[in-house]
Formats: C-alpha cells, sequence, structure tokens
C-alpha cells in the first residue's frame, strides 16, 4: 500500500471528488486535511491510479504524486503522519457530507 497526494481543480466539487473515491476499488482509503486536496491509500502505481480517476474526472486537472515518508515534511496532526509514513488505514472510506 502507499500513499499518494492527489490534488484537483475547482472544476470538480469536493462532494463530487469524494463520491469518486467512495466508488473506486482503486482507492483504499482516504482522507482530506485540505480543500481540493486528499491523501490516498492504494496499492496501484501512480499512473494506474491516474488512469482510474482520469476516467471519473474528466477534463478536470488534477495531480497525483506518491508521497514518500523520507522526503515529505510539514505539520499535520500524528495520526496523518502514520497514514503518510505507513500507508495505514486509520479511517474507513469518508462519508460524503455537504460543505459549508
Amino acid at each position: 500500500m502507499k500513499t499518494y497526494l492527489f490534488t484537483f481543480s475547482s472544476m470538480c466539487s469536493e462532494l463530487q471528488a469524494q463520491s469518486i473515491l467512495n466508488e473506486t476499488n482503486a482507492v483504499a482509503t482516504w482522507v482530506q486535511p485540505f480543500p481540493h486536496a486528499m491523501l490516498l491509500a492504494s496499492d496501484l502505481s501512480a499512473q494506474d491510479l491516474a488512469d482510474v480517476l482520469r476516467e471519473r474526472l474528466g477534463t478536470t486537472w488534477f495531480l497525483i504524486s506518491e508521497v514518500n515518508s523520507t522526503t515529505v515534511n510539514g505539520l499535520l496532526p500524528a495520526n496523518l503522519w502514520e497514514f503518510v509514513n505507513k500507508a495505514r488505514i486509520p479511517w474507513q472510506p469518508q462519508s460524503v457530507v455537504a460543505q459549508n
């Protein structure tokens, strides 16, 4: 299992992106710590994961980048660092909730 950063343009709503991730078997779980950016856990390569998402996102701009625990840094809560560093699955697929 690898951890990826998935970022997408405003052409795709937050709810639409959440639904896409919940409906695909390509993503084991995900968490959204930032607007228009999610951390994903997947067994696929970045190329294969991008291919799956491209089918669903159409012309929406997006980026998939593997998060390498030896070269990434920042400020996150401990449970998110565990997700980043070990691609552990502390969350089940997230429920879709309306954004305020």
